[in-house]
Formats: structure tokens, sequence, C-alpha cells
């Protein structure tokens, strides 16, 4: 005799399996990944998760070198980029979904935003990716030096850190305007007032050069 519950249990595995908002997203920590290997065209990124992997990523292998030196055996930290170079994806901050295509934000979903808006948002998010994959790429380097300067990679990290952390800092700010009547508007004059970590200036501080222009 068949049992005529089995057909009734199919149907609702596959509501369920149609119904989860999350089945293209892509987690920062994902198991057996590195959180450069998440990131593929055409797919929606969670993109305050990424942004603690990549810090979370950081720290964790400073801790390393803290506690084993220079022999540790945990893998660098990958650059990662987080706008740039991918044809096109769609990625979360603070609940708003960017479409960035060619390493441009081309909408916001659920916003009316002006061209020169997009444009500041590009700018913005665009140079402070870049910003930061910079430093974990020239650190990395440093860090297989034989003969290492501490000073420059201690330089290259804090340009790092203050990248990601000021990149979260201008997607809060995208989405509390957002809230408002005239949000084009208000995010143009808001993200005018937040400056980017500057780091042109530092170059001359380093022994190898490698904190300078980002082109």
């Amino acid at each position: 005799m068949k049992n005529k519950s089995l057909p009734l249990l199919w149907v609702v595995l596959l509501i369920c399996l149609s119904c989860n908002p999350n089945k293209n997203l892509i987690v920062a920590h994902t198991i057996g990944t590195s959180t450069s290997e998440q990131i593929k065209d055409g797919e929606r990124i969670d993109g305050n998760q990424l942004i603690d992997s990549l810090l979370t990523d950081r720290f964790s292998y400073n801790k390393a070198l803290i506690k084993d030196g220079f022999n540790s055996k945990k893998q660098l930290p990958k650059p990662t980029a987080i706008i740039n170079n991918t044809p096109l994806k769609t990625i979360s901050f603070n609940g708003l979904n960017y479409l960035v295509k060619d390493g441009k934000v081309v909408d916001i979903k659920g916003l009316k935003l002006s061209a020169s808006a997009l444009s500041i948002i590009t700018e913005k998010l665009a140079n402070l990716d870049q910003i930061q994959q910079y430093c974990c790429e020239k650190s990395n380097l440093e860090y297989q030096q034989e003969n290492r300067d501490i000073n420059t990679i201690k330089t290259l990290d804090r340009q790092y850190f203050a990248a990601l952390n000021t990149l979260k800092h201008v997607t809060s700010s995208i989405a509390t305007e957002a809230r408002k009547r005239n949000a084009s508007i208000l995010l143009e004059m808001s993200l005018a007032k937040i400056k980017l970590p500057d780091i042109k200036n530092l170059g001359m501080k380093t022994k190898r050069n490698y904190v300078a222009k980002i082109e």
C-alpha cells in the first residue's frame, strides 16, 4: 500500500526551498572556502558580513603572529575586491541592495537617485575598496620579505582597517539618509563630508615606499 503522505511531503519541501531568501546569499565564512573564493559574478553578497570577515581575517592573522611569530603556519589573508573588478553583482549593505556593474554602483533598489548621487557613492566605495585591497596585497608582500619592515606592515595594516571601517561608515550613512525625504540630495551632501583615509602622503614614511598612490 502506497504512503499517501509522501506527495504532500515533496510539495512542502519544494515550497520551503523556493521560499528560502538566502539561497543566493554568500555568507562571509562559508565552510571550506576563503573569503575571496566566495565572490562570484552575478550573485548576491552580504556586504556587511564580507567586510566583517575581511577585518576578522587580518586581525586573526596578526594575532597568530603575536602568538607564534613569523613561523606561524596560518595562511595570509587573500586580497579581496568588494566593489571593483566584477561585471555584475548585487551587494546588500544595511538592508539596501546595491546593483554593481563593472565596478560602478548603477542603482540602489527602492531609491530614486540622481546620476550625480550614484557617482559620488561609486567614488567613495570604489576608492575605499581599492585602498583596502592595495594595502592587503602590499602588507602580504612585506610579510614575505626576509628583511621585513615592521613599521611598513603596521602602517599598511592601519590603513587597511581604516579603509574597511570607513566603508562601513559610508554605507551606514547611506542607509540613514535613504529613509528621509529628498534622499538623493541628502546623500550627496552627507557623503561629500566623509573624508577618505589619506594614504598618499604616507609613502615616504615607509622603507619600501609601498604606501603611496592608488592609481
